[in-house]
């Protein structure tokens, strides 16, 4: 029974990836000088905009972990008894750390473009 649910889940997964679509971008250097200038100070503001989206991931787990901290204690301060603090659960909720870069990326497009670069978006399925 247990490989059987092993394998429904696992087929379960591989379905669910199998049916994300990605994409993929290939970039062509703008052909002027003033274009690839462009260009470079395009990539200057996405990583600016990847380290403030960073910060703010972290800034976001800091907040979470503080949280789960405050929480934590204030459950302790409650318990009536040894057995209510061991009900306390000193971990809290998961605290994800991951910047989303989507809008730093979607910007980059953009001004890459506009500085007469090609962005090309190829679908895979």
């Amino acid at each position: 029974m247990k490989n059987l649910k092993s394998i429904f889940f696992g087929l379960a997964a591989l379905i669910a990836l199998a049916s994300c679509t990605t994409y993929r971008y290939e970039y062509i250097a703008p052909p002027t000088e003033h274009g690839k200038t462009c260009a470079m100070q395009c990539m200057s503001t996405k990583q600016v905009c990847y380290n403030s989206m960073q910060q703010q991931a972290q800034n976001s787990v800091n907040s979470c972990q503080q949280q789960n901290h405050l929480n934590y204690q204030a459950c302790v301060n409650r318990a009536q008894s040894h057995d209510d603090v061991k009900k306390c659960n000193p971990n809290g909720m998961y605290c994800q750390a991951h910047a989303n870069n989507w809008q730093c990326d979607e910007s980059y497009r953009q001004c890459f473009a506009a500085c007469g670069g090609t962005v090309n978006v190829f679908k895979n399925e």
